[in-house]
């Protein structure tokens, strides 16, 4: 079978997870900081995929209340890829079939909040 015919694995459902988050500042979906701050930030993250073809798949990401889409896409080895959202971009790495790793990172959260500084992330999502 080429790699074209291959088939990504289904990542539809409701996957949850804590975050790691080191954080500067504040912003939506890190509220409470001050300009500067560094804090470090456990924090329940929520992703509902809803729309899959083959390796292009979306829905919608949640924290602190903050809800947003997000697009993502199968490499060709079909266990790694990359998503995005409105606020930064992630990678990510099947562990199981039911276990996706996750890496965020982005400048800023919120380009409209000068509060809003930094974000490193990499946690773990399980399907429920």
């Amino acid at each position: 079978m080429s790699d074209s015919n291959k088939q990504a694995p289904n990542v539809i459902g409701t996957w949850v997870g804590k975050t790691n988050d080191a954080v500067i500042g504040g912003g939506s979906h890190y509220p409470d900081g001050e300009a500067g701050e560094v804090r470090f930030l456990g924090l329940t993250v929520t992703y509902q995929f809803n729309k899959q073809s083959n390796r292009a798949f979306a829905g919608i990401f949640t924290i602190e209340g903050h809800t947003v889409q997000i697009v993502g896409s199968f490499s060709s080895d079909l266990v790694s890829g990359t998503m995005a959202d409105k606020d930064g971009t992630y990678t990510f790495k099947m562990t199981s079939p039911n276990v996706m790793s996750v890496n965020f990172a982005s400048t800023t959260t919120d380009r409209y909040d000068q509060s809003a500084g930094p974000v490193a992330d990499c946690h773990e999502i399980t399907r429920q």
